[in-house]
């Protein structure tokens, strides 16, 4: 059995486990990258070495803008690799080396959420023109109930209920869950809807279309943030930096860690607990600070 026979009968498991197009696309580009390294077609080489070797090239590799590629992009490349290890070793054809594929560490980076000011420059750099209000959709939506880049083009009409203010999201896999939307969402929504929306003629049509009428993309709604760093100024700036500013808000101005959970769509309440210590931060910059020290009367700051 050669490697090439082994990455078809992996792929075809994961169309007989009914995983998103856009899973094994990313199944297909990370495991294209780890064998054209590789160089080779025998299994022989699916080793603990090579695996590890991998992992250090992966380190050496740099982006376009000249950066190293980033922990959590390493961490997800040789992911992928490990998962097509496993499969071999499930099904006995290279040795179980299983507790030997152990993924390296990714060093946390504090997530720095916009502030107040920011949110409100970002929500004015947008027009009165269909596409504009549009855009400007895409970015409440993210803001206001925290929406992964790649849910918003699978939204339909039907998916949208204006009167309950809430939508039905299709997330990573086949999950879906309900999520809310506050008065802003709905304004814009229901503006989009009824003065920008061409004519839906059933449940099932997308709820936002590009210039040719056709459902917008993932990488539409990427090109309106490329835009809109530049416009807004704010270089941080992409769209899933506007899902942690939600959670984080959510969580400091008392919204509970299971809600937040269902909201995210997260299957595991560890993901959400990481917004915990950015929620914590937060309202410990809006918060007057008590001061023991302050109420002792011998040491005042007019005495001092």
């Amino acid at each position: 059995m050669t490697i090439q026979e082994l990455y078809d009968l992996f792929i075809l498991e994961q169309q007989y486990r009914n995983n998103t197009s856009v899973t094994i696309d990313w199944y297909k580009v990370q495991l294209h990258d780890f064998f054209r390294w590789l160089d080779s077609n025998e299994t022989e080489a699916l080793t603990i070495l090579n695996f590890k070797k991998y992992g250090v090239y992966l380190r050496s590799l740099t982006k376009r803008n000249g950066e190293k590629l980033s922990g959590s992009s390493i961490h997800g490349a040789l992911r992928a690799v490990k998962t097509f290890y496993n499969f071999c070793i499930g099904e006995e054809y290279i040795m179980d080396i299983s507790r030997h594929l152990k993924l390296p560490k990714v060093r946390s980076k504090e997530k720095l959420i916009l502030d107040d000011e920011e949110i409100r420059q970002l929500m004015s750099c947008f027009g009165e023109d269909a596409i504009s209000i549009r855009n400007k959709c895409f970015v409440a939506l993210m803001l206001d109930s925290g929406l992964r880049r790649g849910e918003i083009p699978r939204i339909n009409v039907g998916d949208v209920d204006l009167r309950n203010k809430t939508i039905l999201v299709r997330g990573k896999g086949i999950k879906q869950r309900i999520v809310p939307i506050g008065d802003t969402s709905y304004a814009l929504l229901h503006r989009y809807l009824t003065r920008c929306r061409p004519i839906a003629t059933s449940a099932a049509d997308p709820f936002f279309v590009d210039r040719f009428r056709n459902r917008c993309t993932d990488n539409l709604i990427k090109l309106v943030f490329q835009d809109l760093k530049s416009t807004s100024g704010i270089e941080r700036l992409h769209p899933h930096l506007l899902r942690h500013t939600f959670a984080t808000y959510y969580l400091a101005d008392g919204g509970d860690l299971e809600t937040l959970r269902l909201i995210l769509g997260h299957t595991d309440i560890q993901t959400t607990q990481t917004y915990l210590h950015l929620a914590f931060n937060l309202k410990l910059a809006r918060s007057r600070h008590n001061s023991h020290l302050d109420s002792l009367d011998s040491l005042s700051a007019e005495k001092l």
